[in-house]
C-alpha cells in the first residue's frame, strides 16, 4: 500500500507515465482464454481481473455478454469495447489510435470510405496501395511507432459521399439496418452519373 502507484483515469503503467487509447466496438474479437489457469473457461459473468486501469469493470475468460433488442443473451458473440477497436495499436505516449489501412476514427471505430489520395498509410492510396480494392492489406508496414493523422482526403473520389450502412439502407425505399456494425460500416453514395466502390 506505500510503495505504487494509483494511476489517474486514462493513465496506465507501473509509474502511470503510459496513456490509455479511446475505446470502441471491436470489429473483431475472440474471447481471452483460461486467464487464471484453471483448465475451464469462465462466462461472461466471471470476473477474473477487476479495476486494472485499462479494464476498470473486470475481464472475463469467455465472450462478452450480449443481447439482442428482445433481451434474449446471445452465446458465443464479440464486438466488446476494446482499446482502438482491436484495429489499430495505442501509441502510449500521447493516448491516439494509430489505425490500420482501411479504418479511422479516434477509436478506429470506423471503416474507412474509398479514396484514391495518396498517403503514407498502405491501403490509403492509389493502386496496390489503394484501400479502393477491398482495403487488403499488402504486408508493408502500416504504424510508424507513433500515432500519424493521416487524413482521408478526396474520399469516394469526390464524386459522392461517405455515409455509413444504415443511412444508405435507408436510402434505398426507407430498409432499416440495425445490426451492430450500423454506425461502422461505412461506404459511398455515388452523385448523379458516377457508380462503383
Amino acid at each position: 500500500s506505500h510503495d505504487m502507484c494509483t494511476c489517474d483515469r486514462n493513465f496506465q503503467g507501473a509509474d502511470c507515465s503510459l496513456r490509455t487509447c479511446p475505446f470502441g466496438k471491436a470489429h473483431v474479437d475472440t474471447p481471452r482464454g483460461d486467464l487464471d489457469a484453471s483448465l475451464t473457461i469462465g462466462d461472461h459473468n466471471d470476473i477474473i481481473l477487476a479495476g486494472s486501469t485499462l479494464y476498470p469493470y473486470g475481464i472475463t475468460e469467455g465472450f462478452p455478454l450480449m443481447s439482442d433488442t428482445a433481451g434474449t443473451v446471445i452465446a458465443n458473440t464479440a464486438h466488446d469495447y476494446m482499446e482502438c477497436s482491436n484495429k489499430g495499436l495505442c501509441d502510449r505516449i500521447n493516448g491516439l489510435c494509430e489505425c490500420l489501412p482501411g479504418y479511422d476514427g479516434a477509436a478506429c471505430q470506423r471503416a474507412s470510405c474509398p479514396s484514391k489520395a495518396n498517403s503514407s498509410t498502405p491501403g490509403s492510396g492509389q493502386g496496390e496501395r489503394s484501400n479502393t480494392n477491398f482495403k487488403v492489406f499488402n504486408a508493408n508496414s502500416a504504424f510508424h511507432g507513433r500515432a500519424a493523422e493521416v487524413v482521408q482526403r478526396d474520399q469516394c473520389s469526390g464524386h459522392g459521399t461517405c455515409m455509413t450502412i444504415e443511412q444508405l439502407t435507408f436510402l434505398d425505399h426507407g430498409n432499416t439496418y440495425d445490426l451492430w456494425d450500423k454506425d461502422v460500416t461505412m461506404g459511398c453514395k455515388c452523385d448523379p452519373g458516377y457508380t462503383g466502390p
